[in-house]
This record gives structure tokens, C-alpha cells and sequence, in this order.
């Protein structure tokens, strides 16, 4: 076996542990007994779609070589997910760790070079702030346009020039990994929600507006986030967009995928026990203000 196809099996288990239909119940085994085992067993199971993401985001950010360090990032985010997972939500571990393991991933990404090393979250911002420009002044690089981004970010056009060449290099890069996934394979859709494209300053951008957005909503308080969930058709808790309804079955007999709906206001207002439509819509209108105040603050609107 060639060294790069061992970070492929890293959590597999010889033999190969008990299994389960649904990964689920390693989760709910572990949070009863408290055995590290069946966090084993589950990432046996769960390694190949594991792979899969960690091989998406090498893609996505060109980091070449960064595939186990990415892998084990996620897998740390995952695991601080599980200390304050709550099956009583009735969300999926699968769902809800998505979330805090990507984080972890970018945090990752924030300190480790695509061309250019990041030290600090400020010179990162930095960085997405100069690639945001470069993109609306047209991907143009001359004297001009420079000065505007150096003046923009607060450095000189010499190393604004630098971060810009660094922010776009490695855009072409060897694909390693080779497909390692079978109809066993297991995934969430709901968490499928990366940007393919391998444009660096598209990458940042995104990733920064995610986190913000997501950063914004959870210092609504709990009503404010429920209503704002409610009403735009999203989990609260995991942001998955689409759940599997069990008691409609496919032809094969599994649960379908369906949109999660979004409520209208009377609804909510039946929901919070709210006196009118109205008081729900302001609130929800408030929200999305407080929201929209923070991201201002971030140089995100």
C-alpha cells in the first residue's frame, strides 16, 4: 500500500466492528455507555465519506499534500460537536456535527498556506478583503488597481501585489486521490454545501460570508433564531435545509428527501403563542437588523 492510500484507512478496524444500518446508533451507544469504541466503530464506517469531503476541500482550496491534516481537523471539530450533542433535538449527529468540524477545518486552512501563510484571523481578513476587490475591479493587476486594494486594506501596493499573487496561485494542481467510495457509502445530502469551484478568491470570499452569516444568527437570541429558522426554511440547530421524512418511503423502502417548508408568520405566531402575525413579523424583521448590523461591522455587506 503506497503511503498517501494508508491516509485513507487510518480509522479502519481489523476486524471489522458490528454493523449498524444507521450510524446513528454508534452515536447513541456511545452517549449511553460512554465506550470510546463505538466512536471507533463509527468512524470505520464513516471514513469513506470522510475521504470524500476531506479530498472536496483539498480540491476546493488546491492544498495539495494537507489531505490528512484536513481529515484529522474534521474529525477534532466532529468530536467537539459530540460533547454537546443532544439526541433529544431529534437532529442526526451526522447533521448536526457539520457545522463545528468545519470550522475546524477553517481554522485549519486560516493558519496552514494556499501560497501564502496566514499567522492571524486579522491578516486573513485582510486577505479576503483584498481578493474580494481584485474580483470587483476585474481581476486587473495594474498600478492603479493595486493602489486602490493597498489603500483598501491599509498596506503598501508592493505587498498588496504579493497577497493577490499568492491569494490566486495554485489554481492548477495534481489530483492524487483516487475514488474510494462504494454503494456502503453513507452521507448526509443535507451537508453537501461546498463551492466546486477552485477559484481561490471565490473560495475565501464565500468561506468568510458563511462563517459571518452563521456567526450573526447564532447571537440572535433563542425566539429571534427560531423565527428567523422558521420562516426561511432551515434547521436551527444544524442548518440542513432538507430532512428524510420515515414515513414516506421510496420505491427501495428508504425515507425520501424533502425541503424542510417554511412557515408563514400566523403559523409562528401559533407556534410562540405571539398575539398576531404581525408581532412575529417584527421580530423576525429585527432579527435579520441585528444580523445585517453585524455584518456591516465585518465588511461583509
Amino acid at each position: 500500500m503506497k503511503e498517501w492510500e494508508k491516509e485513507l484507512v487510518i480509522y479502519r478496524l481489523t476486524p471489522a466492528p458490528p454493523r449498524e444500518n444507521d450510524l446513528q446508533k454508534y452515536i447513541l451507544n456511545y452517549l449511553a455507555q460512554k465506550e470510546d469504541k463505538y466512536i471507533s466503530w463509527f468512524l470505520h464506517y464513516y471514513e469513506r465519506t470522510l475521504n470524500e469531503k476531506a479530498m472536496a476541500i483539498v480540491q476546493d482550496y488546491a492544498m495539495y499534500g494537507h489531505f490528512l491534516d484536513i481529515k484529522q481537523a474534521y474529525v477534532i471539530g466532529m468530536l467537539k460537536a459530540l460533547q454537546e450533542y443532544d439526541p433529544e433535538r431529534s437532529v442526526p449527529f451526522i447533521v448536526y456535527k457539520e457545522y463545528a468540524a468545519m470550522r475546524e477545518v477553517h481554522e485549519y486552512i486560516r493558519s496552514m498556506r494556499t501560497g501564502f501563510t496566514i499567522q492571524s484571523y486579522d491578516e486573513y481578513l485582510r486577505l479576503r478583503k483584498a481578493m474580494r476587490l481584485y474580483r470587483e475591479f476585474g481581476n486587473k493587476s495594474d498600478d492603479a488597481t493595486l493602489e486602490k486594494i493597498a489603500e483598501a486594506i491599509g498596506t503598501s501596493k508592493e505587498d498588496a501585489a504579493e497577497i493577490i499573487r499568492c491569494g490566486i496561485q495554485n489554481m492548477q494542481f495534481v489530483d492524487f486521490y483516487r475514488q474510494y467510495t462504494d454503494e456502503d457509502s453513507e452521507e448526509s445530502r443535507e451537508e453537501v454545501a461546498h463551492d466546486s469551484s477552485s477559484e481561490p478568491d471565490k473560495i475565501f470570499f464565500n468561506l468568510e460570508r458563511t462563517e459571518a452569516v452563521m456567526t450573526a444568527f447564532e447571537n440572535l437570541n433563542y425566539r429571534e433564531r427560531a423565527m428567523v429558522s422558521a420562516h426561511l426554511g432551515f434547521c436551527m440547530e444544524c442548518y440542513a435545509t432538507h430532512y428524510y421524512d420515515k414515513d414516506d418511503l421510496d420505491e427501495d423502502g428508504k425515507p425520501i428527501r424533502k425541503p424542510i417548508p417554511e412557515e408563514t408568520f400566523i403559523d409562528i405566531a401559533i407556534d410562540h403563542g405571539l398575539a398576531s402575525p404581525d408581532t412575529a413579523d417584527k421580530t423576525y424583521r429585527k432579527a435579520l437588523g441585528k444580523m445585517k448590523k453585524e455584518l456591516k461591522k465585518k465588511d461583509i455587506l
